[in-house]
């Protein structure tokens, strides 16, 4: 059940909706659409799995982010057709549950019919993890050319990015800009000096807009105020305190440095005002939205995302869920690209 405090209309009937096929505009002429894959974090949970959003946007679909279980939630949500037709990906770090299933999507789109290769966009740092998966899976790839599946798609493109816009085609526009979830010193606030960098993305497209907050623990410096006044759909991270002093506690809470609480979101939301604030990268994964949004003190309009629920960005902002489409048996598909 979405638990909303907004005006959204909800369309039941985007309950039985389809994915378009490849080849094929995926939305309207001037509309972003957005399937939220998995809406936790690192903690397994049978209901919410490992962050990452897929966006589309006239003939594009862009995954942001690549958390456990997203090639299964792809396959949920549209079959082989979708499962096979995702070739651009945006991370916004280099966290084990941001990136562990790009081998998945990237080996089996192109085992089952892409010819494309794969292109990672994310900090620095991305390129030489694309290289080591590569390098992993470089026997697997081989053996499988060998036994007669197409070479072509098998490529792993990977572009680290610094701040500014990092793609533009077609109308859509991805700008990248620095986010707060590096380490830093409880108690001074200072940067404990680890390398690289952790990102948001804000997405434009033919006067669409949808911000991505990435993992950040989001001050009143934070650039989402900045890149996010305005937005149709401003998407944040957030965590919520473990209560008591268990081990299990204390070992939760580490995290609340770089994580954002609900009234840090709650401040963020004021400073920004989008069409509507979402909650997604959930932690604990338990949480209720009843619990999240009682949290949050905003007066906007804003959710909690589920997993597997869409939300379509037009004129009005539409809530549907996206589940048993496409074509789940692969000899019964047309998705081998010609």
């Amino acid at each position: 059940m979405l638990t909303t405090r907004v005006f959204v209309t909800v369309l039941l009937i985007s309950i039985f909706s389809t994915i378009s096929p490849p080849g094929v505009a995926a939305t309207g002429d001037d509309t972003i659409k957005l399937t939220f894959l998995g809406t936790g974090a690192p903690r397994p949970s049978h209901t919410r799995y490992g962050p990452s959003i897929l966006l589309e946007a006239g003939e594009h679909r862009i995954l942001v982010d690549a958390g456990p279980g997203m090639r299964e939630r792809l396959f949920q949500a549209g079959g082989f057709e979708l499962l096979t037709d995702i070739d651009h990906v945006l991370l916004t770090h280099l966290h084990f549950d941001h990136t562990i299933s790009v081998p998945g999507l990237w080996l089996t789109g192109w085992l089952y019919g892409r010819k494309t290769p794969m292109t990672v966009y994310g900090p620095t740092g991305t390129a030489a993890m694309m290289k080591h998966f590569r390098a992993a899976y470089d026997w697997d790839i081989r053996y499988r050319e060998i036994v007669g599946v197409h070479k072509e798609g098998s490529d792993l493109i990977a572009h680290d990015v610094s701040p500014g816009v990092v793609f533009d085609k077609d109308g859509l526009k991805v700008t990248a800009f620095n986010v707060e979830h590096m380490p830093i010193n409880v108690e001074t606030g200072e940067l404990l000096g680890l390398e690289g960098a952790t990102i948001g993305y804000r997405i434009d497209y033919k006067g669409r807009s949808v911000l991505f907050s990435g993992d950040t623990r989001s001050t009143p410096s934070t650039r989402i105020i900045e890149h996010g006044k305005g937005v149709d759909v401003l998407i944040h991270e957030v965590q919520v305190p473990a209560p008591g002093d268990t081990p299990e506690a204390r070992l939760a809470n580490v995290s609340l440095s770089v994580h954002s609480t609900p009234a840090q979101v709650a401040y963020v939301f004021e400073k920004t005002r989008p069409r509507m604030g979402v909650y997604s990268h959930i932690i604990p994964p338990e949480i209720s939205s009843d619990e999240l949004l009682g949290a949050t003190d905003y007066d906007g309009e804003m959710m909690v995302a589920e997993d597997l629920m869409t939300l379509t960005i037009g004129d009005e902002i539409t809530v549907g869920r996206a589940e048993r489409a496409g074509t789940d048996i692969f000899t019964e598909a047309d998705v081998v690209d010609k």
